[in-house]
């Protein structure tokens, strides 16, 4: 695949329903949890196990790592610490992947959505950590594209402590003229995580088509931003096509009564 061959995208039909359902839910909680109560549990551990390898794309993989997160992040000042931090997951992608960031992100942030709505809350993390310890989780050919601390969050309602950038900041257009699956869809990418929080995406609508920019697109931020899109959207008949300028997706999506 690449951005421009005019084939579907890798994560156009790959999750299902019920899975989208739960991940448009997550996505209004999920925060990023740097003070966690206690690690996963044993039956957290296992079903967290069980999703790192349903919600891969093709060229991505997550290993999950049990104990020993202690030594993993490089203190920053400035910067909250974490605390009572003991498991991590490594996301990893193959080195000829192309968009490789673009497609980690996906799978990496249907990995913390289902992790959310398993109760354990997670961090992305793409430097300040030490990568001896991540890259010792590498296949051949493979390359570390983030860490994300795992575990159950001290304060479950995190989120509501999360600054984002107003709606109409994101879009070119005004988004209350939208059709409200259109209008949902920029919110959940509102919501969504990104490098020191800089929300780099911009949308614009017409027809039936929203396009999905940002100023470095395929990026890891995009791809979490692609697929809080694809999971707000769960109930729409929708297709995926990368804008002809490489810069930005375009989704087209019809709203259906049988997938509500």
């Amino acid at each position: 695949m690449t951005k421009t061959d005019g084939s579907a995208p890798l994560w156009q039909g790959f999750y299902r329903v019920p899975q989208l359902r739960r991940w448009q839910r997550a996505i209004a909680g999920r925060f990023a949890c740097r003070v966690f109560a206690a690690p996963a549990d044993v039956s957290q551990l296992s079903a967290l196990e069980y999703a790192a390898q349903r919600v891969c794309l093709p060229g991505t993989r997550i290993a999950l790592v049990s104990s020993g997160a202690e030594g993993l992040v490089i203190p920053v000042p400035l910067f909250p610490k974490f605390e009572g931090l003991r498991q991590y997951a490594v996301l990893l992608a193959e080195k000829d992947l192309p968009v490789a960031g673009l497609i980690a992100g996906i799978s990496g942030q249907a990995f913390t959505l289902e992790a959310w709505h398993l109760g354990v809350g997670s961090c992305w993390m793409t430097g300040n950590y030490r990568r001896s310890l991540a890259k010792a989780h590498c296949r051949e050919g493979e390359q570390v594209m983030a860490v994300m601390p795992l575990g159950q969050p001290q304060d479950p309602a995190g989120a509501l402590k999360r600054q984002r950038k107003d709606l109409s900041a994101l879009c070119q257009d005004d988004p209350a003229a939208w059709p409200h699956w259109a209008y949902k869809a920029a919110e959940a990418v509102r919501q969504a995580p990104s490098a020191i929080n800089r929300q780099p995406w911009r949308m614009s609508f017409s027809g039936a088509t929203l396009l999905l920019t940002s100023p470095r697109f395929g990026s890891i931020d995009d791809g979490i931003a692609i697929l809080h899109l694809e999971a707000a959207s769960f109930h729409c008949e929708r297709s995926w096509r990368f804008a002809g300028n490489q810069r930005g997706v375009l989704l087209k999506a019809e709203e259906s009564c049988d997938t509500i």
